[in-house]
């Protein structure tokens, strides 16, 4: 299959599953307080040990793309997610919830890194970092009209409807499997030159670039939980401010992700990106802290608004920078389990994020963002020392058509 068809596929994959995805994650919430009557304390915990469980799968899940190939392990992973997010119908207390969340969170996460790699097999390096920025500008597009979908069930609140909307995500999982598998099969790595299943973990510049630069995937927490947060509790910004903020920020990705994204096609340009990505998320917490200054709401607004600006640069940057740090470390004929393990350490931080962001917000207040803002500063400050040191490896991707970079980077 030529290119022309490979790209319109993936693209299709990736709308129909982010509307599927943008209407679970807008109603999943009250589904299983309010419906399925599961208190609210035992529901976060019970999705917080399945998150866990999605740091764990991720590895093993990508060493078996490599042996069996990308493409037909992604499109189990896909259709188990199918039947996972089915089972969420049956799930009425704790436990039920915990088994299906650690079901449904291995297959989400695992999925991640395999379907990276498939990109990464089918596409040559001159579109690979293009068609992942497309895919997940078409995916933030399909999530908003899902989004919209959810607001339609929220309002008419009766379980059919609810049990509804589970089915036809589920739906979507099924039909973005089908789409997956009319793509083109990706060999599997021959046997004898199969790595073993713990070369990635043991490249620890690897492991070092992708643990320290996962740590700006809190920007995803501090948008979802700490900010509408904050606006609640510490400023005099309205709350439908944080809507806003989570419209301005898909807005920014739909139009900015392609052309960010263009900037991070070698090694060190995705070193500066990480760089960029963590000044930039740093700066947005000093103006989130700033807003509890301003005692007027306009200003208080404004003040979030330019917090937002600052954020979106950060995340777009980072998502660029992740990709081509993680594309052009990985080693050859490993790909499914170093993306694996890319994932892995962003299922980490997603799963705990949360949790920590609130913590900090609540509990410390002003302070807190500064030490958010503290974070991300230190989690980008290793970044060149690692990568001058993984480029020491020629067994690496970016070896046979990267040369030089090196001295980029000093």
């Amino acid at each position: 299959m030529k290119k022309r068809g490979i790209v319109p596929l993936l693209l299709a994959g990736q709308a129909v599953n982010g509307f599927g995805d943008g209407l679970w994650f807008s109603v999943w919430a009250i589904f299983f307080t309010r419906i399925q009557h599961i208190p609210a304390e035992s529901m976060g915990l019970a999705i917080g040990i399945g998150g866990v469980a999605g740091f764990l799968a991720a590895m093993p899940v990508g060493t078996a793309a490599d042996r069996y190939g990308p493409r037909e392990v992604l499109v189990a992973v896909i259709a188990l997610r199918g039947l996972a997010s089915i089972a969420y119908i049956f799930a009425g207390d704790f436990w039920s919830l915990l088994v299906v969340s650690c079901c449904f969170s291995a297959v989400q996460s695992s999925g991640v890194g395999v379907r990276v790699s498939l990109v990464y097999q089918l596409l040559g390096k001159d579109d690979q970092l293009r068609v992942l920025a497309q895919g997940r500008v078409v995916q933030h597009i399909a999530y908003a009209a899902g989004a919209g979908v959810a607001m339609l069930v929220l309002a008419d609140g009766s379980r059919s409807v609810f049990v509804a909307s589970i089915l036809v995500n589920a739906a979507t999982f099924f039909i973005t499997a089908v789409i997956t598998l009319a793509l083109p099969s990706v060999p599997s790595v021959p046997v004898e030159r199969q790595r073993s299943g713990t070369e990635a973990l043991r490249d620890l510049p690897y492991v070092g670039l992708m643990s320290t630069t996962a740590l700006l995937a809190l920007c995803w927490a501090l948008l979802s939980s700490g900010l509408p947060l904050w606006i609640a509790e510490g400023t005099e910004a309205p709350l439908w401010t944080a809507g806003l903020a989570v419209a301005l920020s898909s807005l920014a990705i739909a139009l900015f992700q392609v052309r960010v994204s263009g900037r991070a096609v070698n090694i060190p340009r995705s070193v500066r990106a990480s760089r960029v990505s963590a000044v930039a998320l740093a700066g947005c917490c000093l103006l989130f802290a700033a807003a509890a200054w301003a005692h007027q709401a306009l200003l208080a607004t404004l003040v979030i608004v330019v917090g937002m600006a600052a954020h979106i640069v950060g995340e777009l940057y980072y998502v660029s920078s992740r990709w081509g740090l993680s594309l052009g470390f990985m080693v050859k004929e490993a790909e499914g389990q170093y993306q694996g393990l890319t994932a892995s350490t962003e299922a980490g931080t997603t799963a705990l994020g949360p949790a920590l962001v609130t913590s900090l917000v609540s509990g410390l207040r002003e302070v807190g963002w500064v030490v958010l803002a503290l974070v991300f500063l230190l989690s980008a400050a290793p970044v060149g020392s690692l990568a001058r040191r993984a480029l020491r490896d020629s067994r690496r991707v970016w070896w046979t058509d990267r040369a030089g970079e090196k001295e980029a980077l000093s």
